[in-house]
């Protein structure tokens, strides 16, 4: 069985017991009912709106590199969301 490490308790509190922070039995039932959702014959179909998008990302981050900083959380976040919200 694989034991989390004390970090993972952290988080127990804002994310419950999922596939996440699961382990032996438990963990086994979830992932198995996952894995078929993203295996790669599955992922290969997103291939071309993951590069669209980490394309608009990248001109978003290349016109903020005269930047002291920036805060790119916002950034990937929206990219993100771009990438799940997506119609097919």
């Amino acid at each position: 069985m694989i034991d989390k490490s004390e970090e993972y308790d952290l988080l127990s509190p804002w994310l419950g017991t999922g596939l996440f922070l699961s382990t032996g039995t438990k963990w086994r039932s979830r992932r198995k009912l996952l894995t078929p959702a993203f295996h790669f014959s599955i992922l290969d179909e997103f291939i071309p709106v993951f590069q669209e998008q980490s394309n608009v990302l990248v001109s978003k981050l290349q016109s903020l590199v005269r930047e002291p900083w920036v805060d790119v959380v916002p950034l990937t976040t929206a990219c993100t969301l771009d990438i799940i919200c997506r119609e097919y």
